[in-house]
């Protein structure tokens, strides 16, 4: 019983009806009666009309009989909560003439709930509060009303602070991705360099004695091991003595002869 909690909606009247001076409202919800717990249910204009009723397990048993569904007393509370909070409600009033004032036959009314079309209806029969206490049953709705709205204000702005804080732990993950991603960008962006660099080896011709030829150039490439031991004085092989023949200028006359120009010999 205590879990049924507190279900509020507007009674209709029939579509067959003329529209009431003021909207009906209506309040379900768990109540402690007689020292038992009891399901009670309350409609007021919130002007002068009240009606009300409690309804014991046992009245709730009947009930359930009445209407035809199975199962537990948790099951049909259950139904008829989902009946009460669907919108489908309508108070039906025992008289024709609605507009009367003061209203009269208004004794009793009928407040009629269904789930959907098609699934079985649940009618519960209110009886008219007395006028010395429909002061403090309009009281006790209001104050369950505002009660109810305070509640659910709570719950929003609860659930409005969760959501930014939510938000924040986005925004905080969003900004650590993207300073990832750049990290990311960083590496990738010098493995490329390191893999586009040349290399002395690639594209080169035939080698001879460790020594390569670029092929579409003029250029030789040495190998480090060669360059550095050609320029060591220690590995340096001495050189080869050779005859080098002296200038004509230097050359020994030939004995026993004379030799002169042709443009002297012709001048004498």
């Amino acid at each position: 019983m205590d879990d049924f909690g507190d279900v509020f909606g507007e009674a209709k009247p029939p579509e067959d009806s003329p529209p009431p001076q003021r909207p009906v409202l209506f309040h379900a919800h768990a109540h402690a009666h007689a020292g038992s717990r009891s399901l009670r249910l309350v409609a007021s204009d919130l002007h002068s009309l009240a009606w009300d009723r409690s309804l014991s397990v046992p009245d709730l048993d009947d009930l359930r009989d009445d209407v035809g569904i199975g199962g537990s007393l948790s099951d049909f509370l259950e139904y008829l909560k989902s009946c009460l909070s669907s919108g489908e409600v309508k108070l039906i009033l025992s008289t024709a003439d609605r507009n009367l004032s003061p209203p009269t036959g208004l004794d009793r009314v009928n407040l009629v709930a269904t789930k959907a079309k098609g699934l079985p209806r649940i009618t519960i029969s209110l009886n008219r509060v007395t006028a010395s206490a429909v002061n403090d049953v309009i009281a006790n709705l209001s104050l369950s009303l505002y009660t109810a709205y305070r509640t659910m204000q709570d719950h929003a702005s609860r659930e409005q602070e969760r959501a930014s804080q939510l938000m924040d732990s986005l925004s905080s993950a969003k900004e650590k991705n993207e300073l990832m991603q750049k990290q990311l960008e960083a590496l990738s962006f010098l493995e490329k360099r390191k893999a586009t660099k040349p290399k002395f080896v690639a594209n080169q011709g035939p080698s001879v004695s460790g020594v390569s030829v670029t092929q579409g150039s003029d250029q030789i490439i040495i190998p480090a091991e060669q360059h550095t031991s050609a320029l060591s004085p220690s590995k340096v092989s001495p050189a080869k003595v050779t005859k080098r023949i002296a200038p004509t200028s230097r050359r020994a006359r030939v004995r026993g002869a004379l030799l002169q120009d042709t443009e002297e010999n012709v001048d004498e």
